[in-house]
């Protein structure tokens, strides 16, 4: 049996960051670019001011004080997206809006707290330095400057710099498409009455949304019944994804279809990992398309996509960070471990003045759904360990911010 390490890295050799896509940038968060971008022009493209107030020669004001304030007189207003009506001349301001033009013979601009207006004129009550409150142009950029370099992840604050620097559209990695596929013949859609014997798709739906978490696209072939060519037909499009997921039928059952189906073409890899929960894991190939087979249990599903899934579909769209970072926190309940596997429990993590604690969510059952939904980590059990006592180091892997 492989271990997950062996595992994930079998499962990522076989992967490889997909090809490159315009993207506009309204829908460029969260992915990776593709190429380097430089600025199409200064930012800002001209000085402006940094406050609401006047635009003044620092000169004409360097004697100011509230006790002998200086008189300028006013020649009008600037407001953001207009041009200045005047230039600004010796003992003379122009009322100045934030982000407006700074107008031509101002140095500086003095915040209109420090004033007090007149008809015709502004008393200003303080020094200023030239400089003050202004924003020179190309002070944030520079046309030609690089914005971003390859591999780098969008976010909110950068698709706003990509904007003011003059691009509409990046180069992006390819989302992946992935093909999902739950398996059996005891599943019923939520909502439907249940039968004996029958339970509810919840694979479908968990799946679906932490596909769509990682930045897949979900291409949903439904549920296969226990039928060779019901499976089938559910594979008929699978060319037009670039990984496959599917839960249940990987396992030794008579029923296990999936594995069944993949080694009849002497197209699995693997299909078991020293993992608790989450043991029969199937990887291979249908149709040349990569496979990834989870078991059908709720939790060993979910914990199988965050340790396997997951990193696949992150390097196809060129990410590095791979994997989550890891912490080390105390555990206040004990832990018991079958020593040959590495385990994996459902944990509720906190700060705890300078450490982090944390303690289980309750039945640790494959089957529990609900320690999964109630987790914010995962904690860590190497192989080779078969007891934690309380009060010990462990590592976690958080799934949520921990508070």
């Amino acid at each position: 049996m492989l271990t997950v390490a062996q595992a994930r890295e079998r499962i990522l050799e076989r992967i490889a960051p997909l090809d490159a896509e315009d993207v506009p940038i309204t829908q460029a968060r969260g992915r990776i670019l593709a190429e380097d971008v430089h600025a199409e022009r200064d930012v800002p493209p001209f000085a402006n001011s940094a406050m609401d107030g006047y635009a003044v020669r620092a000169d004409d004001v360097k004697a100011a004080s509230p006790s002998q304030p200086v008189r300028l007189s006013l020649l009008g207003e600037v407001r953001a997206g207009a041009a200045p009506p005047a230039a600004v001349r010796p003992n003379t301001a122009l009322r100045i809006m934030t982000g407006a033009m700074v107008p031509e013979g101002s140095d500086a601009v003095v915040r209109v707290e420090d004033t007090a207006e007149n008809a015709g004129s502004v008393d200003v009550r303080v020094p200023v330095e030239i400089g003050t409150s202004l924003r020179a142009a190309g002070s944030d950029l520079r046309r030609g400057d690089l914005v971003a370099a390859v591999g780098r992840s969008i976010t909110p604050g950068l698709i706003g710099v990509l904007a003011s620097a003059g691009r509409m559209s990046v180069r992006c990695i390819r989302r992946p498409r992935v093909l999902l596929l739950t398996t059996g013949d005891e599943l019923r859609e939520p909502g439907e009455s249940l039968g004996p014997g029958q339970i509810t798709n919840t694979n479908r739906y968990t799946l679906h949304a932490a596909m769509e978490d990682a930045g897949a696209v979900v291409i949903d072939a439904g549920v296969a019944r226990d039928e060779r060519q019901d499976l089938l037909n559910r594979f008929r499009n699978v060319r037009e994804a670039h990984l496959v997921v599917s839960t249940g039928g990987v396992s030794m059952g008579a029923y296990d279809l999936v594995r069944g189906l993949l080694e009849e073409r002497e197209a699995v890899d693997f299909w078991q990992v020293a993992l608790r929960p989450g043991k029969p894991l199937l990887f291979g190939t249908i149709s040349g398309v990569p496979l990834i087979g989870l078991p059908g249990n709720p939790v060993s599903t979910l914990v199988g996509f965050e340790l396997f899934v997951r990193p696949a579909l992150l390097k196809m769209q060129g990410r590095t960070d791979l994997e989550r970072p890891r912490l080390t926190a105390i555990t206040e309940d004990p832990l018991v471990n079958p020593p040959h596997l590495e385990q994996y429990f459902r944990g509720i993590a906190r700060r705890d003045g300078g450490r982090v604690a944390v303690r289980l969510t309750g039945d640790q059952g494959s089957h529990v759904l609900r320690s999964m939904a109630d987790a914010n980590c995962l904690i860590v059990v190497p192989q080779g360990t078969s007891s934690v006592p309380v009060g010990s180091v462990v590592e976690i892997i958080p799934l949520a911010p921990i508070e």
